[in-house]
């Protein structure tokens, strides 16, 4: 589990992780908060309150799972509250459940569905193994409709399979990308107010940033 210290979030020092000792760099860093949640509804109402405050999904990432945390760490740890702060964790991309339900609408295409597909960043969150599926229902002959409900179904199963498994492990970690601190008290109260316990903040080092 997440350490908390009283009732206020804790600020983690990136430099714990990142190895930087302080002095001024060239790398930019995202300022995060991560809460962890011990129920898929608790998750979900968090994400709807930040939604309604403003935050978008490609500033919510969740956990992998575990095939993804063991193939990039080498082991899945018993308690996933140990990769909060591991700039290493593998993430995915949020998938809400109306982007899953939207595929089952007799009015969805096969091709639309394949993009909102890529749109909601479901192709980055299983390695493109979305659209191996797209193509195996294509090479199939079924229609669109039938392509659009299996699809919805598998991408379901993918959106859930990490939740349930982390669950196992403490609780399912959100991470959320906070800009400037009228947003991080946003994002801290609403956290605070679904998580299992207090919502750290940290920062951490962006890749590839110039």
């Amino acid at each position: 589990m997440i350490e908390s210290r009283d009732q206020n979030p804790t600020t983690i020092d990136s430099s714990a992780w990142t190895g930087d000792s302080g002095a001024a760099g060239t790398d930019a860093t995202v300022r995060e908060a991560v809460a962890v949640f011990d129920s898929r509804d608790a998750l979900q109402a968090a994400i709807d309150d930040l939604t309604l405050a403003g935050f978008q999904r490609h500033e919510l990432s969740l956990l992998a799972n575990d095939e993804t945390i063991r193939e990039r760490l080498g082991e899945v740890p018993r308690d996933v509250g140990s990769l909060a702060h591991d700039p290493d964790a593998p993430r995915q991309a949020y998938i809400s459940p109306e982007d899953v339900g939207s595929g089952k609408g007799a009015a969805v295409g096969f091709p639309a569905y394949v993009g909102a597909i890529i749109a909601t960043g479901a192709v980055l969150a299983t390695g493109g193994t979305a659209l191996a599926a797209a193509a195996a229902a294509a090479a199939a002959g079924v229609g669109s409709g039938a392509a659009g409900s299996f699809l919805s179904q598998w991408i379901t199963d993918k959106r859930n399979e990490p939740m349930l498994q982390h669950l196992d492990k403490g609780g399912i970690l959100l991470w959320v990308t906070i800009g400037d601190a009228a947003r991080e008290r946003i994002a801290l109260e609403v956290l605070n107010r679904h998580a299992t316990q207090p919502a750290e903040v940290h920062e951490v080092r962006q890749t590839g940033s110039m």
